[in-house]
């Protein structure tokens, strides 16, 4: 069993051993004598009019938490919540004073996906007008990074939510909220290759998947996608291909070995890729949101005197020079060109693969 997933089953049994009093959520934990004698504790910077909070260092024998994260009402001086957590102390005081906040704790960032995340974070997670807490347990996240126990406020006290914490579990960073859709967002990845993305709303207080992206890239060095979106209460899957994200500055290398964007921004891209035994050209169009409306990766002809580029997709004939895209239909001739210093790479590149004939 991997660390994440052992301390994952800790803390599970850990919030099955909580007592509800007076109200209140409050885990059994039993500080060490040490951190009772010198009461010892670290500030939470303020996060809020009504709750302050404080982190205390114990000593905990099976290893798998080193502090009591501590929610108080600041008017009641009641405690809310008391959470067993993982955390590096003297990580968050260098950051504290980065940060200019003293001895304080940080509360209220998460930079997502791997930036920095605060031991607590305090937002309306489930869009009821409520400010709700998460708080950090350890490094349950995606290649160690952060995870939380999330707690939404109902009446007067918190109450755990093993649906939010599981969006905190797992995944690269803290999950994303968007107020204007009123939608939770997460992202995981296994290597550099593979991504998934996913939406949520939020039904009866519980986040429930709408929307799955999974990315990965091909062999043409273009995204496979899987999308599943809820439509009328089941999931309907689609697979299509994407060109990946390109941003024109000078630091970067080229992709392609040939692109130009035409007056809608829809983009064309001639690139290679390792088929039958050999390096190989092909085609691919994509829509303005980069989704590849039609690819090609037959036979080419290449003119080096008028350096244009054709290819037949029956019965549709294609030419492609630095002038634009000639598409010639049975009965139309369609001219697609190119918008101003959109053109990139060079045609005469595409001599050197396998389908491409040289005339």
């Amino acid at each position: 069993m991997s660390s994440n997933i052992l301390s994952k089953v800790l803390f599970k049994r850990a919030f099955r051993a909580t007592t509800i009093a007076s109200g209140f959520l409050v885990f059994t934990s039993t500080l060490s004598a040490t951190a009772q004698a010198s009461n010892q504790h670290y500030q939470i910077e303020e996060f809020s009019d009504d709750y302050s909070a404080i982190i205390i260092p114990t000593e905990d024998e099976d290893g798998e938490s080193n502090s009591i994260i501590k929610v108080i009402n600041a008017k009641t001086g009641q405690t809310m919540i008391s959470q067993p957590a993982s955390l590096d102390i003297e990580y968050e005081l260098d950051n504290s004073k980065e940060r200019q906040l003293s001895d304080k704790i940080s509360a209220n960032i998460a930079n997502r996906y791997y930036g920095e995340h605060s031991v607590l974070i305090y937002d309306d997670f489930n869009f009821d007008n409520q400010k709700d807490l998460a708080l950090r347990d350890g490094r349950n996240g995606c290649y160690g990074g952060p995870s939380y126990q999330v707690y939404l406020k109902k009446d007067n006290t918190f109450i755990h939510s093993d649906g939010f914490t599981d969006l905190a579990q797992g995944y690269c960073g803290f999950f994303g909220i968007d107020k204007d859709s009123e939608t939770l967002n997460t992202m995981t990845k296994s290597g550099a290759a593979w991504h998934q993305f996913s939406e949520y709303k939020v039904i009866n207080d519980e986040p429930v998947v709408v929307r799955i992206i999974e990315e990965e890239w091909n062999n043409r060095s273009l995204l496979s996608i899987t999308e599943s979106k809820k439509i009328k209460g089941k999931m309907k899957v689609e697979n299509y291909e994407m060109l990946p994200p390109y941003v024109e500055q000078a630091e970067n290398p080229f992709p392609y070995i040939y692109m130009l964007t035409v007056d809608n921004d829809k983009k064309m891209v001639l690139d290679s890729q390792y088929k039958d035994g050999s390096e190989q050209l092909y085609y691919a169009f994509a829509d303005e949101e980069g989704r590849i409306e039609l690819l090609y990766e037959g036979q080419f002809d290449y003119d080096k005197t008028k350096k244009t580029l054709s290819f037949t997709n029956r019965p549709v004939l294609y030419k492609i020079n630095n002038q634009g895209i000639t598409v010639k239909l049975p009965n139309d001739t369609v001219q697609l060109k190119p918008q101003p210093k959109s053109v990139l790479g060079s045609l005469d590149n595409v001599v050197q693969f396998k389908n491409v004939r040289v005339k």
